[in-house]
């Protein structure tokens, strides 16, 4: 007789967060409770988290008290693991061990992301690129920058175009490519600033993200870093970990970005054995533990994989099942569990796969929402109309108009809503005329 193992296994308890408003998470949330886990999430205020049914239960992640507020919620859930969802929460793990009294509060963080002797490695992209370097890893010149005369020493021996970049930062935020030292001391005077106030109360207002709040009582400047420039095209390979070993992974080539330096919208899976050896070293040599992206550019002369950074958290393409060794969920679950991997058929055997809502928000004519795989969530039919609306800073009145004014391609392109249609239930017809009263000005 065959036993399940899921009647014998206790279901783990996981505990995702997260400072910022990213549908990521709440797709992370969907995975991992229909791979049979119980998800609890600790998020900001107005989450799209709050429309997923699957998760058992949305803990506040306050401001005033991040630390605090993390503790609490490892003893409420009683979680297994704790998997972090941007930087900002990744940070506070961080602090939380080190300052922490409780054991099992560090023991907890250990095991889900990993040795604590190097969490200052993966906080600091100059000290994360010097590491991999060491590993054998093909990583660009890079440089820390404390000053506009560390840039004039850089200039003595590195030709142009640079790409500086400023720790803490992500989706491309703090990345800035220059092509002269004029240039270059401008954006390392930009980002070199503390955050301001009227932008950590514009953040609070407007995009309902209250923790730019702390950046501005603290008052901290930014750790800057220059590297030298890699001629080529983007990819990414995000992995599961357990204690210094790779899992699964998956490696995409980025077909659209949002901008130059910013997140793919779009991409294509590849095998690219370069750039998964990169991610074991890495892994290995730091002892991570979860889920773990790698930012890459692909040399457009030789085809040479550069690593060029790494997230320390979950990232769109870690909920997406593609087959045997690239279904980061069931791997990292099965770990948990410790069970084996179960063979579970892939979502799609299209290669290219298309990030919903970020993809027809940014190009509602694009090809691809007709060829490609659609990564869009349709058992959480409220989760679909919130992502579905406009961002939070287009939502007011005025934004609206002028929005409308300047581009009157808002409306969901006509594929999206074609195949809306296709699973036409009660609960998306909302959509449709939510989308024409904005359109109309209503």
């Amino acid at each position: 007789m065959v036993t399940d193992s899921r009647t014998t296994t206790p279901e783990p308890r996981v505990l995702l967060a997260t400072t910022l408003h990213l549908p990521s998470t709440a797709r992370m949330a969907m995975a991992l409770a229909q791979n049979g886990c119980e998800v609890s999430a600790m998020t900001p205020p107005s989450h799209p988290l709050r429309f997923v049914q699957l998760a058992s239960l949305r803990l506040p992640y306050r401001v005033s008290r991040p630390l605090e507020s993390l503790e609490a919620a490892f003893d409420q859930t009683s979680c297994d693991l704790v998997i972090p969802c941007d930087e900002e929460a990744v940070r506070h793990l961080h602090e939380l061990h080190r300052t922490s009294a409780n054991p099992r509060t560090r023991a907890l963080i250990q095991r889900s992301i990993g040795d604590p002797e190097h969490y200052d490695v993966t906080e600091a992209r100059h000290k994360l690129l010097t590491m991999a370097h060491e590993e054998g890893v093909h990583t660009p010149a890079s440089q820390l920058i404390s000053s506009v005369a560390d840039l004039s020493i850089w200039h003595a021996t590195v030709p142009f175009p640079w790409v500086l970049k400023a720790d803490g930062s992500c989706a491309g935020q703090g990345v800035r490519i220059v092509a002269s030292l004029d240039e270059a001391e401008a954006v390392f005077e930009e980002l070199n600033r503390p955050v301001s106030g009227r932008l950590a109360l514009n953040k609070l207002l407007i995009d309902r993200e209250p923790f730019w709040l702390n950046r501005w009582r603290a008052g901290t400047r930014p750790t800057i870093s220059v590297q030298s420039y890699v001629d080529g095209r983007p990819a990414n390979c995000s992995v599961a970990c357990w204690e210094g070993e790779v899992l699964a992974g998956i490696c995409v080539e980025v077909v659209v970005a949002e901008s130059r330096t910013g997140p793919s919208t779009t991409g294509r899976v590849v095998h690219n054995a370069e750039m998964l050896e990169a991610a074991r070293l890495v892994v290995r040599r730091l002892g991570l533990s979860g889920l773990i992206g790698f930012d890459f550019m692909i040399d457009a002369a030789t085809g040479t994989a550069y690593l060029i950074e790494m997230n320390p958290r979950n990232t769109p393409i870690c909920h997406i099942n593609l087959g045997s060794g690239r279904d980061l969920v069931e791997a990292l679950t099965a770990k948990i569990s410790s069970r084996a991997i179960r063979a579970r058929p892939a979502v799609t055997t299209n290669d290219i796969i298309v990030f919903f809502p970020d993809a027809w928000k940014c190009d509602p004519e694009s090809q691809f929402l007709l060829t490609a795989y659609h990564d869009v969530p349709w058992e959480e039919p409220a989760l679909v109309l919130e992502l579905l609306r406009p961002e939070r800073r287009e939502r007011y009145w005025l934004s609206r108009r002028l929005r409308r004014i300047k581009d009157r391609k808002t409306a969901p392109p006509l594929a999206f809503l074609e195949a809306m249609d296709q699973r036409a239930t009660p609960s998306y017809q909302p959509a449709l005329s939510e989308w024409n009263k904005d359109l109309n000005g209503e």
